[in-house]
């Protein structure tokens, strides 16, 4: 059974369409097969899938390190191997060799106490509640006009359509910087996740990474640089002045944050969204429920987190010799936490794989736990609740006849890449077409 298991795990890192497309299976086998961890040669790291133990090693800071979270090394590069190759190309000599010296330092996603902790105080007013508050309008008014350019369709590709447009125009809107450049943004946020959970990435995908990770440097430099003498109300110009005790951020933790921002700002959310979208096209029950009360609409945003959440599992490092249970574990060997798996752990969510918007209490880690629960979960929570309502508007909403699902090659960013579905088409003054 445990050759097995590597096995399957291995293919889920070689990007298996089938495993990364339902995990589910596998989690519950390494449950089963858990002790309470399984140690994985295949990932180089042990596999943890239970909710309490996930749980007690995210709240362990001192004992576990988050300084490595997509990947089993602390200091390999995942785009290395391609990059002496690359540097030979004469129009990326330059952007490899920046890439190169590029001093990346740990912000936020890859930061530990203390350092965290100040990072975190310094640029928690950037998605501060009354901030969120009032964005609540337009996200509202971006939502409309999203569903307005497809609705009188009756058909669409909820995720090029709406998906990846809702989050990807309120992350712009909220950086301050111009939305006929949504393209360019997307295409960098789209570059940044390429060595997320791809073991092997392609020498093509590593170009477009070392050239967006450049072009990215070179132009929010500018921005923040001019926020720094010219503030307006944006996550840059928070950024860009951001103190603690009197202490302003380096450039790279600035860099560093606003590229998390960018990239968890819109990927996570657009997976979100779309799964959301495959839940309310499949389930018409639950959509005509949710369609006569829609105060159910956060309950039911909570349990698609929990169920399906937009990020599979990171990874923690242990700071010294350990243990988990009665499992001894050296200092440097590395914990791949599978938040979706914890959140189909029978022992701590009855009837794990059913879809429920009635669980009470609904205590998901989703978003992470603890020092590093996601700063920007208001922001996704309120997308998401107007995305579920812009769609219960679309009438008899379903799949499409020959929509098949596909999903991101990533093990620990784990969405869908198309959602076609059709429904009743609306008009553009809100009725239903005839």
């Amino acid at each position: 059974m445990t050759g097995g298991l590597d096995e399957r795990i291995r293919r889920l890192l070689d990007r298996d369409e089938e495993l990364l497309a339902s995990p589910w299976e596998l989690f519950d086998d390494v449950r089963e097969a858990s002790e309470p961890a399984y140690y994985s040669e295949a990932m180089g790291a042990w596999v943890i899938t239970g909710y309490q133990l996930l749980h007690d090693i995210v709240v362990d800071t001192d004992t576990w390190s988050n300084r490595s979270p997509t990947a089993t090394y602390e200091f390999r590069d995942p785009v290395a191997e391609h990059a002496d190759a690359i540097a030979q190309e004469p129009d990326m000599a330059d952007a490899v060799r920046r890439f190169r010296s590029r001093s990346r330092g740990r912000v936020l996603n890859t930061a530990d106490p203390p350092e965290h902790v100040r990072q975190r105080r310094a640029l928690h007013r950037a998605f501060r509640p009354a901030r969120l508050r009032a964005l609540e309008p337009e996200v509202r008014s971006v939502s409309d006009a999203l569903v307005a350019a497809f609705a009188h369709r009756g058909r669409a590709d909820l995720v090029r359509e709406y998906a990846v447009l809702l989050p990807m125009v309120m992350i712009s809107r909220m950086l301050g910087v111009p939305e006929e450049e949504l393209e360019m943004f997307k295409g960098w946020s789209d570059d940044f996740a390429i060595p997320i959970g791809r073991a092997k990435p392609s020498r093509d995908e590593v170009r477009s990474y070392i050239r967006s990770e450049s072009e990215f440097e070179d132009y929010f430099s500018a921005l923040v640089e001019q926020r720094q003498h010219e503030p307006r109300d944006d996550l840059i110009s928070d950024v860009a002045n951001a103190e603690v005790d009197g202490q302003p951020l380096t450039h790279e933790e600035r860099m560093g944050a606003l590229r998390q921002f960018l990239l968890a700002g819109n990927e996570t959310t657009t997976t979100l969204l779309a799964n959301i979208g495959h839940r309310l096209a499949t389930d018409p029950e639950l959509r005509s429920r949710l369609a006569a009360d829609r105060e159910q609409v956060p309950d039911f945003v909570e349990e698609a987190l929990r169920h399906e959440g937009p990020v599979t599992g990171l990874f923690r490092v242990a700071t010294c010799d350990t243990r988990l249970g009665d499992l001894p574990v050296a200092k440097g060997e590395f914990a791949w936490l599978s938040f979706a798996a914890a959140n189909r752990d029978p022992a701590a969510c009855p009837v794990p794989h059913e879809f429920n918007i009635d669980r009470d209490p609904n205590e998901h880690v989703a978003f992470g736990y603890g020092e590093h629960y996601c700063i920007g979960q208001g922001l996704a929570r309120l997308e998401a609740k107007v995305g579920t309502e812009a769609l219960l508007d679309l009438p008899n909403l379903a799949l499409a006849p020959d929509h098949t699902d596909a999903f991101m090659d990533s093990y620990i960013l784990r969405g869908r890449t198309r959602l076609l579905v059709t429904f009743d088409p609306v008009g553009h003054d809100g009725a239903e077409g005839r």
